[in-house]
């Protein structure tokens, strides 16, 4: 048996069961996730000394889940990597998701809404994560009706995109959509103001960052690639 604490192992056996994709290893992968309790083991200590040796916290090698809700879990694996040294990653899982690129008369609505994880406000394009059994489109159009009161007349795929690969399992479906109208602010989801903007607006406030969330920046420039902005 391991010397070192675990994290729920249930848990980690559950979702490789439910999302094994997040743990395939392919012959060329840069960084094997390994599973077996020995080299588990193995990867904990290698990732104890390297942190003692360097004056690091060594307290928590847990590997597994360490935390879970229904919409986020955190995972700590024990991984090879590809010089063959052993160790520990942290990945937050996410729900899948969507964000999506609102069009009024073909003009950008934007919400500015309040993010927890910055303690600031925000200018973005709605997006938001799929609940169970519901397609990205059912999605895009329940997060629009949620957070701006719209109703979509036509939606355009703009391919996939992810915040950061490092860290982070999270692909998101990007869209572009033409809607009826917008309605008042969802003040529960922390959401201040939905305003239209002219596309040169929007670009000004990607220069001078006034916007900077990179699901929204990655739909400006999808958008304006397929040329609907």
């Amino acid at each position: 048996m391991s010397r070192f604490a675990s994290g729920d192992r249930d848990g980690y056996a559950r979702l490789m069961r439910e999302r094994p994709e997040l743990f395939g290893n392919a012959p060329d992968s840069g960084i094997e996730v390994l599973t077996a309790p020995d080299e588990i083991a193995a990867a904990q200590e290698s990732a104890r000394r390297a942190r003692a040796g360097r004056g690091m916290d060594v307290s928590d090698l847990r590997v597994g889940v360490l935390a879970t809700d229904p919409y986020m879990t955190i995972v700590r694996d024990a991984v090879r990597f590809s010089d063959g040294t052993l160790g520990l990653y942290n990945r937050i899982v996410e729900v899948k998701s969507v964000a999506v690129l609102p069009l009024l008369a073909r003009r950008p609505v934007l919400i500015r809404i309040f993010r927890h994880g910055l303690r600031d406000w925000s200018w973005e394009f709605p997006r938001g994560g799929c609940d169970p059994g519901e397609s990205a489109e059912d999605t895009v159009r329940r997060e629009l009706h949620e957070e701006t009161g719209a109703s979509v007349t036509a939606l355009i795929p703009l391919g996939e995109f992810t915040p950061g690969g490092s860290s982070l399992a999270i692909r998101a479906n990007l869209f572009a959509a033409d809607i009826d109208g917008i309605g008042r602010p969802d003040r529960g989801d922390g959401i201040g103001e939905i305003k239209v903007f002219d596309t040169v607006d929007v670009e000004r406030m990607i220069r001078a960052s006034e916007m900077i969330d990179g699901f929204s920046l990655a739909l400006f420039l999808r958008a304006r690639l397929a040329g609907i902005v």
